[in-house]
């Protein structure tokens, strides 16, 4: 019998406690600002941003939902899903309350479980750069983030910041 597991894999809540300390140190009204931000709508949006930078790479595409091996259709809501010709009832990411990022998907086949590791693997880069690209724009970068194919089926990040304000 197939059916579609939350996977044990998870991404933990992005620890900001410590920039919030040095940014309170160096600038403690930009941090009482900070402080007073929805970090899990942030981490939202750098989920949905993480994924956008995979669609149309690497066989990476959009999906609309993710089922089992017997069709069956995965049912909370989503923040993103990704297929892959290996997988093609896809993976599911979204954002717990708490700011912690799971994952969806059958692991019926072998194949299917390696496709998984290599996508979340993937995605936890991708979303790493996201992270570090909107922390810095917080403390006043202007920021650009590069992506580049390592050849082993990964991808390099470049992350260029300028200091905007004196």
């Amino acid at each position: 019998m197939s059916k579609i597991v939350i996977l044990n894999t998870k991404l933990g809540a992005p620890q900001l406690s410590r920039c919030l300390e040095e940014i309170r140190a160096a600038e403690p009204e930009l941090a009482n600002w900070i402080a007073g931000l929805n970090t899990v709508g942030i981490i939202k949006e750098c989920v949905v941003l993480a994924l956008d930078r995979l669609y149309g790479c690497d066989g990476i595409n959009h999906g609309s939902k993710v089922v089992d091996y017997s069709g069956n259709a995965y049912k909370q809501k989503l923040d993103g899903i990704i297929t892959t010709e290996e997988l093609p009832g896809g993976i599911g990411v979204y954002v717990n309350d708490d700011g912690s990022i799971a994952f969806c998907a059958d692991e019926y086949t072998s194949e299917w479980k390696d496709e998984i590791k290599r996508l979340q693997s993937l995605f936890a880069d991708a979303f790493q750069a996201e992270i570090v690209k909107s922390v810095l724009q917080i403390r006043g970068y202007d920021v650009e983030l590069g992506q580049i194919s390592d050849n082993k089926g990964g991808f390099v990040y470049s992350i260029q910041a300028v200091k905007t304000n004196a």
